[in-house]
């Protein structure tokens, strides 16, 4: 993969937080991190149960990316996560 792929994708994760954002800058609680994780891996799950001429690449693109974005979303909540500064 090139370096510009990678920022490709990158962008897009940037993009993914921002939408996040808008909703709540910080996950409140580990537990709420952790089960938006699990809601878009068991999205994931749903395509990968698929047959492979039944996925789709952008559906299956589009759920990594929102898993990377909250798992970056829950590194930058790491202070609710915590009894302290991180």
């Amino acid at each position: 993969m090139t370096r510009d792929e990678h920022r490709a994708i990158f962008d897009e994760i940037a993009v993914e937080l921002v939408k996040a954002d808008r909703h709540q800058a910080n996950f409140a609680s580990l537990h709420e991190a952790y089960a938006v994780i699990l809601e878009e891996v068991d999205e994931l799950w749903e395509i990968a149960r698929l047959k492979r001429k039944d996925r789709s690449a952008a559906a299956i693109q589009k759920e990594l990316v929102q898993i990377a974005a909250m798992a970056v979303k829950a590194l930058h909540s790491m202070a609710s996560f915590v009894g302290g500064s991180v």
